[in-house]
């Protein structure tokens, strides 16, 4: 893997504490996060309700708001939870779905970053740039398509919007697309490989976002968790992709493939890094 930092003592720490997630998450895709994060070695609790998610906060220990199909009580129960998770310093990460698809979505999500700091907000280049707009003059940029990016900046501008990005809200970034870049506002990191078929699949951003949840509370850093996240997400994808073709398979293939790659990455790591 090309991220320098020791990521099997992340695999070591993940192993040996087995970190429960709460993932307030987007229900289109809560199988493929229970099943990631149990296939990495925590796992998932998904409490949703308004009346509950405080307490269920209380006794993991990180917390995922993936704010996916979002309507008032889910975002009312993604507050509580994340000012719960700050209230313990538990490791909060953002996962802001589709956030230039509505107006509803950016005021909810402009609500929820008024009473909640994430550690991480992992997102995709128009999730990016829509945030920074919410928070500062920058211009919303004009196509909005949905939970899919419908920007494709260059490597410098994807760079400059991550250090933007986490400036603005004191926090680290994960801006997802064709280059992977991890930025704290001063540091940055390009993540590169993976296979494209990681795009034909739903989730694959839910999925790592999930995964970046259980580095955090597994790395030293925001930052060194997001780099080894998405470093690895991309190997991951990237084997799946080998074994998807040795054995002449289609799309379902490389999903299940996923799942075991990883695995075998993190619980088998002398054979596999």
């Amino acid at each position: 893997m090309p991220y320098v930092t020791d990521i099997e003592i992340i695999f070591q720490n993940i192993r040996r504490k087995a970190p429960k997630i709460h993932c307030l998450t987007n229900p289109v895709t809560m199988q493929d996060v229970a099943n990631l994060l149990l296939a990495a070695g925590g796992s998932a609790v998904m409490g949703q309700n308004e009346k509950e998610v405080a307490e269920i906060t209380g006794f993991c220990q990180g917390t995922l708001l993936n704010t996916g199909v979002p309507d008032e009580a889910k975002i009312n129960a993604c507050i509580l939870a994340g000012k719960k998770a700050n209230e313990l310093k538990h490791p909060v990460v953002l996962d802001p779905v589709g956030i230039g698809a509505s107006t509803f979505r950016q005021k909810a999500i402009k609500n929820l970053l008024a009473q909640v700091h994430p550690d991480l907000i992992r997102c995709n280049q128009e999730e990016a740039a829509v945030l920074c707009s919410l928070f500062s003059d920058s211009v919303t940029p004009g196509s909005h398509g949905g939970v899919e990016s419908a920007l494709h900046l260059t490597e410098s501008d994807v760079r400059s919007t991550a250090k933007q990005t986490a400036n603005l809200f004191q926090t680290t970034v994960l801006i997802t697309g064709a280059i992977d870049v991890v930025s704290d506002g001063e540091n940055t990191q390009l993540l590169t490989g993976g296979d494209s078929r990681i795009c034909r699949i739903t989730g694959g951003g839910c999925m790592l976002s999930a995964l970046c949840t259980l580095f955090l509370c597994a790395a030293d850093s925001p930052f060194d968790a997001a780099c080894a996240a998405g470093t690895l997400w991309r190997e991951v994808a990237y084997c799946a992709g080998q074994r998807t073709d040795a054995v002449h398979g289609g799309i379902g293939t490389f999903h299940t493939q996923l799942f075991d790659v990883l695995e075998e990455k993190i619980f088998d790591t002398e054979t596999n890094l």
